[in-house]
Formats: structure tokens, C-alpha cells, sequence
């Protein structure tokens, strides 16, 4: 029985992977729990053992994944670049990237989550809003670390996510990366100039110490 347990938890999670490629692929009402199984090479009969909610547990698990994932990647970047444009850059493109790299196939895996079904499934609907506001609040955060105020931070953060999920529909239908670009571009002059103005306006006698914040 000991020698199950690891077989099991790896199961559990190759389930939720293999699900959230099939839901920013396919989408939710297009993804099947056998697709999953196929898909994850989990033995049949696990999905249940694993998922007793079936298709709308494993769905919220894969919000976790999902949001996780952004989290942690907007973390790394903002410890790896200086200003909040270029935190901006580096988070909207990798995502930009994985699209291209996936020739234009994998969206969002929780946008589905949305538009298919959460009028339906209120476990879903909260999982899907709880991941969407913990990714804006991170982004947030880390801005507000790079200067821009906290009454912009989170208004700016929201902006960046919502031109994030459209840039991902634009470019799938357009086959290009334009719309990410663009966003990159118009996102990242407004952090800096955000994250300048406030030190600007409250030092207009000694503009030689903003940066000695």
C-alpha cells in the first residue's frame, strides 16, 4: 500500500496538467473526463478516485495550476527586473511566448471556466474568481514594490490581466503576436510614467532627490 501512495499523488497531478493543455486547447465543454485520462496516461477508474466532484473539481484544481503558475512567474520577473515597465514586459511576454510556441493553440485555461460554465457551478465561479483575484493582487503587489502608488497598483494590474485575456483571443484568431505587443507597449510607458508621476508631483522643489526615495 505504501509503494501506491506516490503512484496516486503523480497521478492526481499529471490529471490536472494534462487537463489545463486540454482546457486552454479545447476548452471546458469540448474537454471530456476520458481526454484527460488519455491525455494524463492515468489509469482508468483514477479520475473519480481522485476527483469524487468530478469534472468541476478537477476544473477548480486546475484554476489552482493555473493561477499558481502566473504567480509564481510574476514573482521571478519582478525579481529580475527594475522597473515596473519592464515587470510589465517580462510577464506579458512570457505569456505571449507560450502562445506563440504553442502555435497559437493554448489560450487561458480558465476563460472557458467563465463563458462555458460558472452560471452553472458555483464551486467553479468561486475557484475562478478567488485564481483571478489573487493574480491581479500579485501583480499589484509587485508594481506598488517598483513605485507605482497603491491607489494605481491594483487599477493597473486589473487593466494588464484584462488586456492579457483579450490579447490572447485577438492573437489565436489573428495567428500574430500583434495585440500582445501592442498591450507590452502601452502597458509598460504607463507604469513608469506611474511609478514616476507620484515622486515628480510630491517633489517639485528638490527634483534632483527623486531618486533618493
Amino acid at each position: 500500500m505504501m509503494d501506491d501512495m506516490p503512484k496516486r499523488s503523480d497521478s492526481k497531478d499529471r490529471m490536472i496538467a494534462a487537463a489545463r493543455r486540454l482546457f486552454r486547447e479545447h476548452g471546458y465543454l469540448g474537454t471530456a473526463l476520458s481526454d484527460v485520462v488519455t491525455e494524463s496516461a492515468a489509469p482508468r477508474g483514477s479520475i473519480y478516485f481522485h476527483f469524487p466532484g468530478g469534472k468541476e473539481e478537477l476544473a477548480s484544481e486546475v484554476s489552482l495550476l493555473h493561477a499558481g503558475d502566473h504567480i509564481a512567474h510574476i514573482n521571478r520577473a519582478a525579481a529580475t527586473t527594475n522597473t515596473a515597465g519592464q515587470l510589465i514586459e517580462a510577464f506579458i511576454g512570457r505569456i505571449r511566448d507560450e502562445l506563440i510556441s504553442s502555435n497559437y493553440r493554448e489560450g487561458c485555461a480558465m476563460a472557458p471556466f467563465v463563458i462555458e460554465s460558472t452560471a452553472a457551478s458555483d464551486q467553479l465561479s468561486d475557484a475562478t474568481r478567488r485564481s483571478f483575484q489573487d493574480m491581479i493582487a500579485t501583480l499589484a503587489a509587485r508594481l506598488t514594490e517598483k513605485n507605482v502608488p497603491d491607489s494605481r497598483a491594483t487599477q493597473l494590474a486589473t487593466h494588464a490581466w484584462s488586456s492579457v485575456e483579450g490579447a490572447l483571443i485577438l492573437s489565436r484568431v489573428l495567428h500574430s503576436p500583434e495585440p500582445f505587443d501592442l498591450a507590452i507597449t502601452q502597458l509598460a510607458a504607463t507604469a513608469d510614467t506611474e511609478a514616476t508621476a507620484p515622486t515628480h508631483h510630491a517633489r517639485k522643489d528638490t527634483p534632483r532627490d527623486h531618486r533618493n526615495k
